[in-house]
């Protein structure tokens, strides 16, 4: 579900719900290129890669 959620922004195309001034204070803040580039890292680096030695937590 995650993996999904991350490829469904890394695909986005349009415009961005909520991105204007008269919908969201901080509209400015919403940067669909940015996004896209980070959801595209975070597949490629942790998600797609992942395997039992990241499933590992620390003790305490």
């Amino acid at each position: 579900m995650i993996t999904e959620m991350y490829e469904f922004i890394r695909d986005f195309e349009g415009e961005v719900p909520g991105a204007a001034a008269r919908d969201c204070g901080n509209y400015l803040d919403m940067n669909l290129g940015m996004a896209k580039y980070l959801a595209g890292k975070f597949l490629d680096s942790v998600l797609y890669g992942i395997d039992d030695d990241q499933l590992i937590y620390p003790e305490d």
